[in-house]
């Protein structure tokens, strides 16, 4: 089992540090952002699995020839409290140690993705509440002026018109995907054309059909339980990147993409991605990648080059997971 914890510190240290910093430009996450996204949800488990198995399988070797033999063998030794066997075994303070710090680094990563869930909830609760409060939702309601753009009422029954002259668009996830809705800014429909605006409604719908807004909250919880970590700050920034690029993608299989273009340029206010984004998802973050990704499309990723990447996805996944529970 020693070998097999070298193997996972390897691994880890491998998909924590030269890896992401390839991946995150490498150029075939434009070609393919749906392949490039499995990927780093495959290094973001796969890593965080090396990191809590590495010290455990370390620590647990003295009590079995396999991590399902050596915790069987723990649990009986707990339960008949009995503590000579630990000098029996050769077991040294620093298994203890490997163990504990397993242990600690497992819960730190589940209660901070915990806490980042309970916060993005809390934080979505409050937004909606403000919405309700200074929009008009649309479906319904009599109130709702969508000025020149009424051929849209049908498309836009889950949106809420705020009377602000900031270009401005967004979703805001709900549990459910009938709870979500999009909010539109009166200046967005004083300024966009109705294909342009059918463009930038279809990006935002297309975040809460592929409810990209759970990925980005398990990157931010990474980020924020190993800020330190090269791949979690790689991860997270690659994932917001990678969400808006099969948003675009989903909107381009019923709109121009001049029309998108123009409605992405209008509604994307200049600043950072704060916390709020959490909650619902913007399309402001547009990067070089990105724009030269809409302006200039790049060839495809060919079928073998698409395999290969998943192939590797599964590889991460599959063989760690793998060796743990045989070896």
């Amino acid at each position: 089992m020693e070998f097999l914890a070298l193997f996972l510190a390897l691994l880890a240290f491998l998909l924590a540090v030269p890896v992401p910093r390839m991946l995150s430009t490498a150029r075939f996450r434009s070609q393919s952002p749906w392949s490039a996204m499995l990927l780093w949800q495959a290094i973001a488990l796969a890593g965080g699995l090396s990191i809590v198995g590495a010290p455990m399988t370390y620590g647990l070797a003295p009590f079995g020839g396999s991590l399902p033999q050596a915790v069987a063998e723990v649990i009986r030794l707990m339960f008949a409290e009995d503590y000579t066997a630990l000098g029996e075994r050769d077991v040294h303070p620093t298994h203890i140690f490997a163990l504990c710090f397993s242990v600690v680094i497992g819960a730190h990563l589940l209660l901070t993705l915990l806490r980042t869930y309970m916060r993005v909830l809390a934080s979505r609760r409050r937004h909606r509440d403000l919405v309700r409060l200074l929009s008009t939702p649309v479906d319904g309601s009599p109130g709702a002026d969508l000025g020149r753009h009424t051929g849209l009422g049908d498309q836009l029954d889950d949106a809420h018109v705020i009377e602000h002259q900031a270009p401005l668009a967004y979703c805001l996830p709900g549990r459910t995907h009938a709870g979500s809705v999009t909010v539109i800014s009166r200046g967005l429909l004083d300024q966009l054309s109705e294909q342009e605006l059918a463009a930038v409604v279809a990006h935002e719908r297309t975040h809460l059909q592929q409810r990209h807004h759970l990925l980005t909250m398990a990157f931010d919880a990474w980020y924020r339980a190993l800020p330190w970590l090269p791949t979690a700050r790689y991860g997270r920034e690659a994932v917001l990147e990678l969400t808006e690029m099969l948003a675009d993608d989903g909107a381009l299989r019923h709109h121009s993409r001049e029309d998108l273009l123009r409605s992405l340029a209008l509604s994307s206010p200049e600043g950072e991605s704060t916390e709020a984004d959490l909650g619902q998802h913007s399309s402001r973050l547009i990067t070089g990648v990105r724009l030269k990704r809409l302006i200039m499309p790049p060839k495809p990723l060919g079928r073998a080059a698409v395999s290969g990447v998943l192939l590797c996805a599964a590889a991460l996944l599959l063989v760690p997971t793998g060796l743990l529970m045989t070896l």
